[in-house]
């Protein structure tokens, strides 16, 4: 059974169509019966085939659906369920968000999603998954502070998988950044692969490169890399770790042998790391230390000081 709509009711519905664009599939006067929901007792409305589109500041026209709608016009909102949302990041970059169930702000414009949520990159390729996701429409920033699994450049054979529980993303700079309990396997086309573990992060999108930050620990086989700071930068086309640097309170374990650093420049094909910054390997009784060390990570095997025009070479600085 319907409940009745008020006169009111619908004088502010018809202002949140206008201010807002929100499109149904037929006038409300016309609409047949089953495109409605019996509604709870505090609803307004509700409706099957709800749309709602506003334009962004550039101009663009970003768009939230769903299969159905309750709206609360009281409290400011519309719940949606099997809605989908497309969004802009930078440029005419495309986000899609879909999700089990939402709620919609209707002043702010603000989403929130919950339940089995995709994100989609259209123009990047990277793919998130989460449980519950924000979208604040006027910082242009998604967030979520549930864990979240990560993939790209694409999914189905993913240069880096990640997961963390919590992120932020700034969709104008597309960064993402991912607030705790990170780890991220990297996959490299070959070399061998590394794990990388991390108390937080940032991948940079659309520069494919990663920052883990604080209490890092990268680990490839026998090795273990600890530092402060790790950042990586991986070629999209065929998922190649074009290079890697360890700074800060650098430590590098494999089997007896211990090197520390402020400073290492990890080149994965070539299997070899550089140190800088006051290196020092120790191995059994043994101790080296010079300006620069290069440590070979496949062999028993270090050269130090003869190793300086290498570094020149490869244009360590600027990372």
């Amino acid at each position: 059974m319907l409940h009745k709509v008020t006169p009111l009711g619908l004088v502010i519905v018809g202002v949140v169509v206008l201010e807002f664009f929100i499109l149904i599939p037929r006038t409300i006067r016309d609409a047949e019966k089953k495109h409605f929901l019996p509604p709870a007792e505090d609803v307004d409305l509700s409706i099957q085939g709800f749309r709602a589109a506003n334009l962004n500041a550039d101009g663009q026209k970003e768009t939230v659906e769903a299969k159905e709608a309750e709206l609360y016009q009281q409290q400011g909102f519309v719940i949606l369920k099997e809605v989908t949302a497309r969004i802009y990041a930078e440029g005419d970059h495309v986000i899609h968000v879909r999700g089990k169930r939402g709620k919609y702000f209707l002043n702010t414009k603000d989403i929130e999603f919950f339940g089995d949520i995709i994100v989609t990159s259209e123009n990047l390729g990277y793919e998130l998954k989460t449980e519950y996701l924000k979208y604040a429409k006027g910082e242009k920033v998604l967030s979520s502070h549930e864990p979240i699994w990560f993939a790209g450049p694409n999914p189905q054979t993913p240069s880096l998988e990640v997961t963390a529980k919590g992120m932020h993303v700034e969709t104008r700079k597309e960064e993402l950044k991912l607030l705790s309990q990170v780890h991220c396997k990297k996959f490299d086309e070959d070399a061998e692969n590394i794990d990388v573990q991390s108390d937080k992060a940032t991948v940079y999108l659309n520069k494919n490169k990663a920052l883990f930050v604080d209490n890092v620990v990268v680990t490839q086989r026998d090795m273990n890399i600890f530092s402060d700071r790790f950042l990586m930068a991986y070629n999209k086309k065929n998922k190649s770790i074009d290079r890697a640097e360890a700074s800060q309170n650098v430590k590098i374990v494999q089997e007896d042998r211990v090197a520390s650093c402020q400073k290492a420049l990890f080149l994965n094909r070539k299997q070899k790391i550089i140190l800088t910054g006051n290196p020092r390997v120790v191995q059994g009784g043994d101790s080296v230390s010079a300006k620069v060390v290069i440590f070979f990570t496949a062999e028993n095997k270090i050269l130090f000081d003869e190793a300086v025009g290498e570094v020149k070479e490869l244009g360590l600085e600027g990372f």
